[in-house]
């Protein structure tokens, strides 16, 4: 049967669009293929990458392996355990001290042994690490302190002590830090500095906690995890309260060092009314006048230590015109007056007890400083003028200092300089002040209580000669002080053998 037109031409559109959507369905077809042949292209490239990259990576992980196995070795390649002892409070054991020859080894060897058992159950205690020791002290103070708290006969015993404790083992020291103040402290602190940032010191035990003035170098380490893991506060005599509360470990080693502190023998002060005089006077002169020696009034400070009460020499001694003698004594000494009387020629002298003095102080900044008081110009025209003309009076001599600032002369019969001129107390004061405008031979280290001269310049950062200033450019440095150098951070008290921490 014959199709009509209509039929075939219906029969094409249907055939056509047909056509129309397989080659759509192609189209897309070649678009899909097109783009994973994109995304195959970028993958490869990524693959690439990723390649280079692992062995990149493989060859940084091997190198800082190596680096890591290299620090190790070189952090762990001789491991060490540091003892820091202050000597001045951290005391050796009696036994030890009395018997020197034998004592300093087995003091060592005590301290070792006491190390070693406390770390017998950590990592350290499975190898013969070495142990380090620094013991810093003022060992001549330290050495008059045990003497006088009968603990040695001799202060030389305490010297032997140090010598032989040093020599008994290689890592062993005993440091003479001499009596300059803080010096024991400031090498303790800057060794327990130098400790802890060498990560080849395992252990640090710190035998401080007498002394509250290492709380503030302590504190810097409280909050530090590896701090507290490294560093071993080594209790001695009690430790001050609030070293517990920094959360340090704490240990004691009771067979080594003592655990109270020393008991010094009370003082005993010579007072005027205590010596006994002379029972026989030599008779003077009869032809020579007596005559007195002037001294500085017994209010102003001397800075040196009186001389002990002597027999009265002929100068000092005159008849009294009854058969005795009167001794007319220095004014500004201990004594006040010796009066002589008796028809029978008898000698009776008596002597006033004087009033007591004050102990001198000497105060030290933070930096070990010696501190000196205001020293202020004598503001009197009148004493200004009288201490003038006297001094011009006695050209070209001057005014001794030891005999007018101390009470005594250094050099009695030999010096050259004025003796016999009196002073008013204003003309002394003028004195002093001129004495106090020279820098003296030890600077700031100077530790003589009695000492007039100065150790900074009295005018501070105010000093109008900055450049042309003695006190500028000395051996010391310049000894210009600013306000903050100026404070107080310890204070010692003449007869007292350690300082107070202000």
């Amino acid at each position: 049967m014959t199709a009509s037109l209509e039929e075939l031409v219906a029969r094409f559109d249907k055939y056509s669009r047909l056509d129309i959507e397989r080659a759509d369905l192609i189209q897309s077809l070649l678009e899909k293929t097109r783009q994973y042949e994109a995304r195959f292209e970028n993958l490869q490239i990524e693959l690439e990458h990723e390649r280079e990259s692992r062995t990149r990576y493989q060859l940084d992980l091997r190198e800082l392996r190596e680096q890591k196995r290299a620090l190790d070795y070189a952090i762990n390649k001789e491991p060490y355990v540091a003892v820091l002892v202050d000597g001045d409070g951290a005391i050796f054991n009696d036994e030890f001290l009395r018997d020197p020859q034998n004592g300093a080894p087995e003091a060592a060897l005590q301290l070792r042994q006491a190390v070693r058992s406390y770390l017998r159950d950590s990592p350290l205690g499975t190898e013969q690490i070495p142990i380090i020791v620094r013991v810093y002290v003022n060992l001549n103070g330290l050495a008059k302190s045990l003497c006088s708290a009968k603990v040695i006969e001799l202060e030389n015993h305490m010297r032997l002590f140090a010598d032989l404790f040093t020599n008994s083992r290689a890592e062993f020291d005993f440091v003479n830090v001499g009596h300059g103040k803080e010096n024991a402290d400031s090498k303790m602190r800057k060794m327990l500095t130098h400790y802890y940032n060498n990560f080849q010191c395992k252990k640090i035990f710190f035998a401080g906690c007498h002394d509250n003035g290492y709380l503030h170098e302590l504190r810097e380490y409280e909050g530090d995890f590896e701090a507290k893991q490294r560093i071993v506060l080594l209790e001695t005599t009690p430790a001050q309260p609030a070293f517990t509360s920094l959360k340090f470990a704490m240990t004691r080693f009771d067979t080594v060092f003592r655990s109270e502190p020393l008991q010094a023998e009370p003082r005993r002060n010579l007072s005027p009314t205590a010596m006994k005089p002379a029972t026989t006077l030599a008779s003077p002169p009869p032809a020579q006048p007596p005559s007195t020696m002037p001294f500085p009034s017994p209010s102003i400070a001397s800075p040196m230590a009186p001389a002990p009460v002597q027999s009265p020499t002929q100068e000092s001694v005159a008849s009294s015109g009854n058969g005795g003698f009167s001794i007319k004594y220095p004014t500004g000494t201990s004594l006040s007056y010796a009066s002589a009387g008796g028809a029978n020629g008898h000698q009776n002298i008596s002597i006033a007890s004087a009033k007591p003095k004050p102990p001198r102080i000497i105060d030290y900044n933070e930096n070990g400083q010696r501190i000196d008081p205001p020293n202020k110009f004598p503001s009197n025209p009148v004493d200004q003028q009288g201490y003038r003309d006297k001094l011009e009076s006695i050209r070209p001599k001057a005014f001794c200092n030891g005999l007018y600032l101390v009470g005594r002369c250094e050099r009695p019969g030999s010096c050259p300089m004025e003796h016999t001129m009196k002073l008013t107390p204003g003309e002394l004061a003028v004195h002093r002040y001129k004495a106090r405008t020279t820098l003296c031979p030890n600077g700031p280290e100077c530790e003589n209580y009695y000492c007039y001269l100065s150790h900074h310049c009295p005018h501070g950062l105010n000093c109008m000669r900055r450049g042309d200033c003695k006190f500028n450019g000395t051996v010391f440095g310049d000894l210009h002080h600013s306000s903050a150098d100026m404070e107080t951070y310890t204070r010692w008290t003449e007869g007292n053998d350690f300082p107070v921490h202000l």
